[in-house]
C-alpha cells in the first residue's frame, strides 16, 4: 500500500463528538419551528454524547488534542448556544413578544434586553470552556479532585433550559414558568455559575463501598424508571437536586480544603522537626 497508512480506531471518539455537535444544532432548528420537547432532548442527546466521546477515547486510548478542541466548540454550540437561543425563542414567541411590547413598564427595548442575556450566557460559556482548555496540562491541588471549577458546560446548559422542563412537567399549566423575567434570572445564574470559579460537585472521582452498591443501582433503576415514565417531572426533580447539591459542593469543598492544608502544614512542621529545626 503506497502513501501514508490512516487508522481508523482515533476518528470514532471524535465521530462521537460529531454526533453530540449533530444534536445540538438540530435543537437549534427544533427551537425555531417551536419543537420545544424535541429541542430539549437533543440537547439531552447532545449532553449524552459529550460524556460518551471522552469514554470512547480513554477506552480506545487514542485521545488527541484536536479531539479535546473539536469537543470544545461541540460545547459551545450544544450547551452554550442552543439551550439560550431555545430558552429565547421559547419565552419571546410571537404571542408572548407582543404582551410585553404592550407593557409600558418593559417596552422600551425588552426584545433586545433579552436577547442581550442570550449573548451573555453564550459568551459565559465561551469563557468556562476556555478555561478548561487551559487548565488542562495545569496540576490542581488535591482539594480539587472530587469539583469541578464552575458548573460544566452539560449543566449549565440543563440549568438554563430548567424553567422550560418545570413548564413540560406541569403540561403547561403555569404561564409564570414561561415569565421573560423569570427565565432571565435562570439564564443569569446558570451563565455566572458557567463562568465562576465556584466549586460543583464532580461523580467521576468519588468511590462508593461495597456495601452500597446495591442500593447505587437500585437508584439508577429507578431514575431510569421514572425518565421513561414521567419524563419531565423526573427531570425537574433532578434538577432541583442539583440546585441543590451546588451550596452543599462549596461547604465540602471548603472543608476538604482546610483538612488539606492542615494535613500539608502538619507535614511540613514533622519534616522540619526531624532536621532539627527549632521554631520561636
Amino acid at each position: 500500500m503506497s502513501g501514508k497508512e490512516i487508522k481508523i480506531r482515533p476518528l470514532f471518539p471524535n465521530a462521537v463528538t460529531m454526533l453530540a455537535l449533530a444534536f445540538g444544532v438540530s435543537s437549534l432548528n427544533m427551537a425555531f419551528w417551536g419543537q420545544w420537547q424535541l429541542a430539549v432532548l437533543f440537547i439531552t442527546l447532545a449532553g449524552v454524547f459529550d460524556f460518551l466521546d471522552g469514554k470512547v477515547a480513554r477506552l480506545l486510548n487514542v485521545s488527541s488534542k484536536f479531539g479535546a478542541e473539536l469537543d470544545s466548540l461541540s460545547d459551545f454550540v450544544s450547551f452554550g448556544v442552543a439551550p439560550a437561543f431555545l430558552m429565547y425563542q421559547w419565552t419571546m414567541d410571537q404571542e408572548t413578544r407582543i404582551n410585553v411590547l404592550q407593557n409600558l413598564a418593559v417596552r422600551s427595548d425588552a426584545v433586545g434586553l433579552y436577547w442581550g442575556i442570550v449573548l451573555f450566557v453564550s459568551m459565559c460559556c465561551a469563557s468556562r470552556l476556555a478555561r478548561f482548555n487551559t487548565l488542562l496540562d495545569t496540576q490542581q491541588p488535591s482539594y480539587w479532585k472530587y469539583f469541578f471549577m464552575g458548573v460544566p458546560a452539560p449543566a449549565g446548559a440543563y440549568l438554563t433550559i430548567m424553567p422550560l422542563i418545570f413548564w413540560l412537567a406541569f403540561n403547561g399549566e403555569y404561564e409564570f414558568f414561561r415569565n421573560p423575567v423569570f427565565v432571565s434570572l435562570f439564564l443569569i445564574f446558570s451563565g455566572i455559575m458557567m463562568a465562576s470559579k465556584i466549586p460543583t460537585l464532580c461523580l467521576k472521582h468519588i468511590r462508593f463501598s461495597q456495601k452500597y452498591t446495591i442500593y447505587l443501582h437500585l437508584f439508577i433503576l429507578f431514575v431510569i424508571a421514572g425518565l421513561i415514565s414521567y419524563t419531565w417531572m423526573t427531570l425537574s426533580v433532578l434538577g432541583l437536586f442539583y440546585l441543590l447539591s451546588i451550596p452543599m459542593s462549596v461547604y465540602f469543598f471548603f472543608k476538604f480544603k482546610r483538612e488539606s492544608l492542615s494535613f500539608s502544614k502538619q507535614k511540613v512542621v514533622s519534616i522540619h522537626s526531624k532536621k532539627g529545626y527549632t521554631h520561636d
